[in-house]
């Protein structure tokens, strides 16, 4: 075993099994309360003697930790458990917003009577990672000059949305906004065009309405007018 004052995360499984001596079980059950890994592990392991109830007369009883170590050692353990699933949670919507440049769905813009928009500069995206969860679109006008993708990513929240555009010159103030099938509206984004021209331009933003629920989206001016429209 580890010897009495020298405990390993190995002696778990001596443990449960019950053949450490007094001396290791001890130090062991010492060791337990301020280790979260080991009292994971515990409970994990705590029904093996039952897997090995068939050859149980052969085996020494495995011992039972004493009332004043299990039940505080389970209490922290539940809030370890609580505190991971909150890092879990967090850390997915990190990397939610991270992942925007991967499209689930892309909708190709036409324009409409009002001079042609840029938008907000940024460096071409990498390839898209492969994506589950979402519909992709297209679309494009021809002849047009003005070309457009909107990517939309379910989300907990509502959908996260990239815009790409190119053809399109500045300087330009412009909103991105997401129309639903009952008309209702929502700004996903605002940014200046850049006098500049930069392509391709890349807009991130976020709406609170499903994918699903979205029935276009429509590029503006500050002053309301319509530059394109991206339908289903």
């Amino acid at each position: 075993m580890s010897g009495v004052g020298k405990v390993t995360h190995t002696d778990i499984a001596a443990y449960v099994l019950g053949v450490l001596d007094d001396a290791d079980n001890a130090a062991f059950e010492a060791h337990l309360l301020d280790c979260p890994n080991c009292q994971l592990d515990l409970l994990e392991l705590h029904g093996l003697p039952d897997i090995l109830n068939d050859v149980r007369r052969y085996w020494p009883e495995p011992p039972v930790p004493a009332p004043r170590v299990l039940a505080p050692m389970l209490d922290e353990v539940a809030d370890i458990r609580r505190r991971r699933t909150l890092v879990r949670r967090l850390v997915a919507v990190a990397a939610l917003l991270l992942i925007i440049a991967g499209p689930l769905v892309t909708l190709a813009v036409t324009p409409s009577q009002a001079p042609a928009p840029a938008v907000a500069s940024g460096p071409p995206p990498p390839p898209p990672p492969p994506t589950t969860g979402g519909s992709r679109f297209t679309g494009s006008e021809t002849g047009q000059a003005l070309r457009s993708e909107v990517f939309v990513m379910p989300t907990e929240w509502g959908a996260a949305v990239r815009l790409d555009l190119s053809g399109v010159s500045g300087p330009l103030r412009c909103h991105l906004v997401a129309v639903d099938w009952a008309g209702r509206q929502e700004t996903v984004a605002s940014w200046t065009v850049p006098a500049v021209k930069t392509e391709p331009m890349l807009i991130s933003g976020g709406t609170a309405f499903e994918p699903q629920d979205i029935e276009k989206f429509q590029i503006r001016t500050e002053s309301g007018a319509v530059v394109a429209s991206i339908e289903r």
